[in-house]
């Protein structure tokens, strides 16, 4: 069972957690930019970037339209 956190996931989360509520955040607002995933998470631009990456090739998510007009689906 996922449950979206009210408070941001402590820096040292475990990496499936923090993808999970990454899943969880996209689906409530498919506009947030991975600086504000990073912001939440308290974590390093660079991880959230890995962890869409693996989101990416598992299928699970994707980017549609331009960057800045963008947002993310859910698959």
């Amino acid at each position: 069972m996922i449950v979206k956190l009210n408070v941001n996931v402590p820096k040292d989360a475990p990496k499936d957690v923090r993808i999970k509520n990454i899943l969880i955040e996209i689906g409530s607002n498919n506009k947030i930019t991975i600086n504000e995933l990073s912001k939440l998470f308290d974590v390093d631009v660079k991880t959230i970037k890995r962890d869409i990456e693996i989101l990416k090739q598992q299928k699970k998510i994707e980017r549609a339209g331009g960057r800045k007009e963008g947002y993310w689906k859910i698959l």
